[in-house]
């Protein structure tokens, strides 16, 4: 493995691992160890990153800059970016769509330490073609319904209700027709 793919992979298990630090001041980069430019979709842990990339910097003397995509630029930013001499060394992706967008910027981690750290859950959720995994799965979100349990349990008694308890909500369709049968029956 070529010594800038050893320090991305680096740089990636740091941030993967999402370890607590302590911010850290000045630059201690030295440009003949190399650069690392990450481009982060996550505006909401831009400076856990950059604080992260200080604390890299300043241990190994590999410069790491942070770059984050606007809510809802992200794809843009990343095709422009992409196409400069200076392209990112590393990225997030958002789910297999946009990793089938940027696949081929990837190379294979598999065989990478960093990959080995993974537990078998984590080595499952990255994306994996033709046996080669490209991806270092670090968070993962989810959706949920919150509702108000004695306003369902209300509905349910009513003899229009269209579910017989909330656990028959298992989809966006049943959902609508709930939510559209109580708006309906509001009063």
């Amino acid at each position: 493995m070529n010594r800038n793919i050893t320090r991305i992979v680096a740089i990636a298990a740091t941030l993967a691992m999402g370890t607590s630090l302590a911010a850290c001041g000045g630059s201690s980069a030295d440009s003949s160890k190399g650069h690392v430019y990450f481009m982060n979709n996550k505006a909401e842990v831009v400076d856990q990153y950059k604080e992260m990339a200080s604390m890299y910097t300043k241990k190994t003397g590999v410069q790491v800059d942070i770059q984050t995509g606007a809510a809802g630029t992200y794809d843009a930013t990343m095709k422009s970016e992409l196409a400069k001499d200076n392209a990112p060394t590393m990225f997030n992706v958002a789910g297999f769509d946009q990793f089938a967008k940027y696949q081929k910027y990837v190379e294979p981690l598999q065989d990478t330490d960093v990959f080995k750290l993974l537990n078998d859950t984590g080595k499952a959720y990255s994306y994996t073609i033709d046996g080669n995994s490209y991806t270092l799965p670090y968070a993962a979100e989810w959706y949920g319904i919150i509702y108000n349990k004695k306003i369902i349990k209300d509905y349910c008694a009513k003899s229009y209700a269209v579910i017989k308890s909330a656990d028959d909500i298992k989809d966006y369709k049943t959902l609508k027709q709930v939510a559209e049968s109580i708006e309906q029956h509001k009063d």
